[in-house]
């Protein structure tokens, strides 16, 4: 399968980079979150199979000791040593964000005073260019395009982790967190957002982040425990009429595709695909108002296909042998 390659100006100098525009049009992307170093890898020989040409980590790449940089880079050099992930990296251009476990402590955000090394560790695993447009902001966000006109599909790669308030504990048992009426992505990252998505002109568009975006009722981490943020976001997406909204969350050892009506027939997918190397097997129900899908609780990882000729895309599923468990075909608006 092709790799992406991108080229951007900068005065007189040409260089490579990976957060702009690629000519080529895309027509499969994997993406997948919850990988531990230390467990049965088999499925990367499954997902290094698929006929991929992007592949997108959703966070907890690893999962390091508390706070330990030294662990942190170690993992992910092991990660990147895995004979069957080095075949992907081969054919498909890989892309991804972090989360908790890969970011250096469970639930953490701003206050993490290591942030900025977990960060540099991050795009280094990733094969940043040191001249990548991403290197010089704070966080971890990026932003990807592919394909022209009417074939055109954006990613925006979103950072809940490195601006995010502290949590306050809930005394309920029913939820962990009471809800926090703060910004979630930081001001800096909603201004590069919205600023991303003014000059949107994308056929599809792709939102991705560690956790879940529409799931609202379970006790962890997720986007309804910051209301206001999560509001803001599905704000933007109606204002800037941002075509196709697909959201890709992991986070939850578990599969489920979500799908909420944000404004009068106007449509946003979450698509969480996560237990890449663990699973949360034992869940056996939990409540979920905008789940379309089965809950799955196996090993999984999740692709997009594209069908441009018949204008749809297809959220799959997969288990660890590769059979897809879940498909959601959706017409393109």
């Amino acid at each position: 399968m092709k790799k992406f390659f991108w080229l951007l100006f900068f005065g007189v100098h040409l260089i490579w980079a990976q957060d702009v525009q690629s000519p080529e049009n895309i027509q499969s992307l994997g993406f997948g979150s919850c990988n531990r170093t230390d467990l049965d890898p088999k499925i990367w020989e499954t997902i290094a199979g698929e006929a991929l040409d992007a592949w997108v980590w959703l966070g907890d790449i690893v999962y390091t000791d508390e706070e330990s940089m030294q662990d942190l880079a170690q993992k992910y050099a092991l990660q990147k040593s895995l004979p069957a992930y080095q075949k992907l990296i081969g054919k498909a251009s890989v892309f991804g964000v972090w989360d908790d476990h890969d970011f250096g402590t469970n639930d953490g955000g701003t206050q993490f005073k290591k942030k900025q090394q977990s960060r540099d560790l991050l795009f280094d695993f990733l094969a940043l260019p040191k001249t990548h447009p991403a290197r010089n902001r704070s966080g971890a966000y990026q932003s990807y395009c592919f394909g022209e006109k009417t074939e055109k599909v954006c990613l925006y790669l979103l950072d809940v982790r490195y601006f995010k308030e502290a949590y306050e504990v809930d005394p309920s048992p029913k939820q962990r967190y009471r809800k926090n009426n703060g910004s979630l992505l930081g001001e800096v990252q909603w201004k590069w957002l919205e600023n991303e998505l003014i000059k949107n002109e994308a056929a599809v568009n792709l939102f991705a982040g560690g956790i879940q975006l529409l799931s609202s009722e379970h006790p962890y981490e997720k986007w309804a425990n910051f209301p206001l943020a999560q509001q803001r976001f599905f704000d933007l997406l109606i204002r800037y009429k941002i075509k196709n909204p697909v959201y890709l969350s992991g986070d939850r050892h578990i599969a489920e595709v979500s799908r909420k009506e944000i404004a009068p027939n106007y449509w946003l997918y979450d698509a969480t695909s996560s237990g890449l190397t663990h699973s949360y097997e034992a869940l056996e129900q939990e409540y979920n108002p905008y789940r379309v899908s089965p809950l799955m609780t196996h090993l999984n990882f999740g692709t997009l296909q594209w069908d441009w000729n018949n204008r749809s895309i297809v959220i799959q599923i997969h288990d660890e042998s590769g059979k897809i468990r879940f498909q959601k075909n959706i017409p393109l608006q």
